[in-house]
């Protein structure tokens, strides 16, 4: 599943700005959401929100077992992810929300500062065999709000019809797409979708880079690194990519996606979600590597990690903590990555597939996007400025525009810094 992006800025206003001051409940409402939840009195049902209809296939049998196991039923509503942080602030304190949502972490500290999301307290034990990056990931002030269930990433694709080997550094990947690229004939050595901030991110920022500057486990909203000397220089690498015909300038993801299944495409930058149509079209010539390297370093791209929540609002906490640990143990993690073809949030759980092994591996080196609420307002200005880099807008103008962006709009969710 693709990574959205696309934000309006008002919504994004209204729902951080509600993060600030928590939703409307009453003194009461509020003692009872705080009081720890430990009853063992059994639910007759507990609720879960699943993100799409594929997701719901999977997950009405895997449910089932946990009702025979427990005899509570699961009843799964399907809503999409990306609707699902601001449906549940509707619906909890209606008392029509679930027991547990589905989320992309960089939504997390929204989540727990609009009081959605319950603080989460695991053993050690209970706690072996997932991902620590992407624990660390669903960790916010020092507080477990969530299960990883899926992490993700981006690697290289390559076609062996023009790309024989695996390319190991950039200077490769930008030899191959000088050879085979021909925008005439709709031919490209190399694409990605280059003015989509998830992934630009790793061509853009060096491994010393950063969004926020982190201090510790904590991000420093007012330290932003978006338009440091390197970024602004490998802006002007992309430019140039743009420049040479490497990156076609009008091409959306999608449009990528349809030139590299009709094998137009030497390299292509992407995640692991249509991989089975590539294994089905490409077959042989399909090849999957971990990124280059870039002046000697390995490169490293964003690492999504979605993950199950527990709702404040949930009058089951104990057996709904269960239902989530049911749901992202290593035995269901291991069917979920056999069947849907997804890297998961635990190291214990390994694909038979040699070609989602390599996401497997990109995985280990990959950087988490900040999860707290201010990120949300870094992607349209950053996906702007690479827009205005590709029509040849200068790298440093563009990014200083866009930080420039990003920290007004960050003062006017903190008035009170001002």
């Amino acid at each position: 599943m693709k990574k959205t992006v696309k934000f309006t800025a008002l919504l994004i206003i209204m729902v951080v700005l509600l993060s600030a001051c928590g939703p409307n409940r009453t003194q009461k409402e509020i003692d009872h959401a705080l009081k720890s939840d430990e009853s063992k009195e059994k639910p007759e049902q507990l609720t879960m929100w699943v993100d799409g209809d594929k997701q719901i296939a999977f997950y009405k049998k895997i449910t089932a077992n946990y009702t025979k196991k427990t005899g509570i039923k699961v009843k799964l509503v399907n809503v999409g992810q990306n609707d699902q942080l601001e449906n549940i602030s509707l619906d909890a304190p209606a008392g029509k929300g679930p027991d547990l949502f589905f989320l992309a972490h960089d939504n997390t500290g929204s989540a727990y500062l609009q009081g959605l999301a319950a603080e989460l307290k695991f053993s050690e034990k209970q706690l072996e065999g997932y991902n620590k990056d992407a624990l660390r990931a669903l960790n916010y002030d020092h507080k477990q709000l969530a299960l990883p269930s899926i992490v993700e990433t981006t690697a290289l694709f390559y076609n062996k019809k023009y790309v024989k080997e695996a390319p190991r550094t950039l200077e490769e990947v930008e030899a191959n797409a000088e050879k085979y690229t021909d925008p005439k004939k709709k031919q490209y050595g190399f694409i990605f979708d280059a003015k989509n901030f998830y992934f630009n991110y790793p061509f853009l920022f060096d491994n010393d880079d950063y969004i926020f500057k982190k201090n510790g486990n904590n991000y420093d909203i007012n330290q932003l690194g978006l338009n440091s000397k390197s970024v602004i220089k490998n802006g002007e690498r992309l430019q140039g990519w743009y420049e040479k015909g490497y990156l076609p300038k009008a091409a959306t993801h999608d449009v990528m996606i349809g030139l590299f299944k009709d094998g137009k495409v030497g390299q292509f930058v992407t995640g692991p979600w249509n991989l089975n149509e590539y294994q089905e079209v490409l077959g042989k010539d399909l090849g999957v590597t971990t990124l280059p390297t870039d002046k000697g370093e390995k490169m490293k791209p964003f690492l999504g990690v979605r993950g199950w929540y527990l709702s404040e609002y949930s009058q089951s906490k104990y057996w709904a903590k269960d239902l989530m640990l049911y749901i992202t143990s290593k035995d269901t993690l291991q069917k979920y990555t056999d069947e849907m073809s997804e890297i998961t949030g635990r190291t214990d759980v390994k694909s038979s597939n040699p070609n989602l092994k390599v996401f497997e591996e990109q995985a280990k080196n990959a950087e988490p996007m900040p999860n707290i609420p201010e990120m949300q307002q870094v992607w349209e200005p950053m996906g702007n400025a690479s827009t205005f880099i590709s029509n040849g807008k200068d790298s440093k103008q563009a990014l200083d525009e866009a930080t420039k962006d990003i920290k007004q709009n960050i003062d006017i969710l903190h008035p009170e810094d001002n």
